[in-house]
């Protein structure tokens, strides 16, 4: 590979331009005296089905921005291979994902800080829920008005929709107004990050407003590849972009926002991880820390699909030549269908009476459709509708694993779904849950028969069996860098890296215990919080003592 003599050199070094990487990019620009290069190995560019809530069939294989990763065959799930699909472009995952706006229990944040991360309780991490978003809910104790992230409902709800959430209550489930509000508990319409009936990614919010600063410098295609030591600190990030080497220099801190399974691998290839995976591939030892790639977990999930009655669905009119007068529309009024979330709405349950906080989401939406095998999307041919439930608190626990010592290999996943027997008994609840909701009125008359995963499936054993055979990700892995105390710990409550200055990790991998619903809201608040951190941090560092001012503490 060839070298660069091209010289770089910033006060901030933030490798991966996602949901995190993007707020970091903002945050720190927007002082005057830092200097910031945001790194990201996908390209820098929104292509139209990035812009387009309904694009998310589009780019759910496009490996020009998606990385497409697969775990190992998961011993628990007939051996299956896993999809995981993960955001290879500005804007990380923010650009592919479903949209939703969920941002989980008050008590898994209290969770948080008892675990030992102090300054991550519920009240703590409220002021930057609320100053990420500009709600459709408006200004609230709960919900932010004036923040860079568009959070919103859609225009109108299908008829079917405002059915299900009715069926939830007939089944005994609560009205909940505002899913992201004062209590996560009950039924309701989703809030999507979606903004004038365009995806709302990261990427729009946060770094479009902050790039004529010039302080900030965007580099897509850049692939890091290796952290750079002095004295066991962190001073700079080794990257390669077009098949040239280059070396980027951080005078302040480098910032690893590269997600759940970049980060753990960008540690160990720099030298950072447990001793036996390092030693391995041949990789000096940095610094000794086990938990680098462990606790891996993620939000498994069922789908279930029903035939219904004509006109109970949208299947038609995302079909035939009407997909193209949707398309038509959508182009002149970014209104209807195309400008709407994967999921229109969702039901917070538990899995039984003892369970003191929900711990199952059963998603919905009206209309059906199934990926063919050249991986299009296609619309059932009936007119259908689909759930999604998910456990929310799974006890197994997996781990990322590096293949290779070459950083253009992508890591090992080993997620171990199901490896704990509790997770089986909530999957069965979970499947009870949609079949309950699709027997109450008034949804329960616009149902003509299941279609998935059919009348054949019904005791406790052939539901787990469709479980391990057709289960899948709902593309939530967190973990993998935890903050805590404890010896697994890789970051501590500020984020940085246990034993290596200069050095914080900021996505959802330090997520020590996976949040009650979709994590891309969790992770925007953690760079926002983070940014807040990383500024303590430097200006207590740099505070002059006994009246001298020290000559670090300015940067021309």
């Amino acid at each position: 590979m060839n070298a660069s003599n091209l010289a770089l050199e910033h006060d901030y070094i933030v490798v991966g331009g996602g949901s995190a990487g993007c707020v970091l990019a903002n945050r720190l620009s927007a002082q005057p005296g830092a200097s910031v290069l945001l790194l990201e190995a996908g390209p820098d560019s929104e292509p139209f089905w990035v812009r387009t809530p309904a694009g998310v069939g589009n780019v759910f294989f496009d490996e020009r921005i998606n990385w497409k990763s697969l775990t190992e065959p998961e011993p628990h799930l007939a051996g299956r291979r896993i999809y995981w699909p993960r955001g290879k472009i500005i804007g990380g995952s923010s650009a592919i994902n479903g949209m939703a706006y969920v941002r989980g229990c008050a008590s898994d944040y209290d969770r948080w800080q008892a675990m030992g991360n102090r300054g991550w309780s519920w009240q703590d991490v409220l002021p930057y829920f609320r100053r990420a978003e500009t709600s459709d809910n408006g200004d609230s104790a709960w919900r932010g008005h004036e923040g860079p992230l568009r959070v919103s409902l859609p225009d109108h709800q299908h008829p079917t929709t405002d059915a299900f959430v009715q069926a939830c209550i007939a089944a005994g489930i609560p009205r909940n107004p505002d899913i992201a509000g004062a209590t996560l508990d009950g039924a309701g319409y989703l809030q999507h990050t979606i903004g004038d009936g365009r995806r709302s990614t990261t990427a729009r919010a946060y770094l479009a407003p902050a790039r004529s600063r010039f302080n900030l410098r965007v580099v897509g295609g850049a692939l890091a590849t290796r952290i750079r030591f002095e004295n066991g600190s962190a001073i700079g990030v080794e990257f390669s972009q077009g098949g040239v080497s280059h070396t980027a220099h951080a005078r302040r801190e480098v910032l690893i926002c590269a997600g759940a399974m970049g980060s753990p691998q960008l540690l160990m290839l720099s030298g950072i991880g447990a001793p036996e995976q390092l030693q391995t591939h041949g990789i000096p030892m940095v610094r000794a820390l086990p938990g680098v790639g462990a606790n891996l977990h993620d939000h498994l999930v069922i789908n279930a699909g029903y035939e219904v009655r004509a006109g109970a669905s949208l299947n038609a009119a995302l079909s035939g030549w009407r997909k193209y007068v949707q398309g038509a529309s959508y182009l002149l009024h970014h209104r209807g269908p195309l400008a709407m979330g994967t999921s229109h709405a969702v039901a917070f349950v538990r899995s039984g009476v003892l369970m003191a906080l929900p711990d199952i989401q059963v998603s919905f939406r009206p209309l059906s459709f199934a990926f063919d095998s050249n991986n299009h999307l296609r619309m059932h041919p009936f007119p259908g509708i689909q759930f999604a439930s998910a456990m929310l608190q799974p006890r197994s626990r997996g781990h990322i694993a590096l293949r290779s010592a070459d950083p253009q290999v992508p890591p090992m996943i080993y997620a171990n779904y199901l490896a704990e027997p509790e997770d089986e008994r909530v999957m069965i609840a979970a499947m009870r849950w949609i079949r309950s909701i699709a027997s109450a009125q008034p949804l329960a008359d616009l149902i003509v028969r299941e279609d998935l995963p059919g009348d054949k499936v019904n005791g406790d054993d052939e539901v787990i069996d469709f479980v391990r055979r057709s289960s899948q990700s709902l593309y939530h892995p967190v973990g993998t860098c935890a903050m805590g105390t404890g010896p697994q710990a890789v970051v501590d409550a500020r984020l940085r890296v246990h034993g290596v200055p200069r050095l914080r990790v900021v996505d959802a991998s330090v997520i020590p215990q996976i949040v009650r619903g979709n994590v891309n809201a969790p992770t925007v608040m953690i760079a926002e919080k983070a940014a807040d951190m990383i500024f303590e941090d430097f200006q207590h560092e740099t505070r002059p003592v006994s009246g001298e001012v020290r000559d670090d503490a300015v940067h021309a």
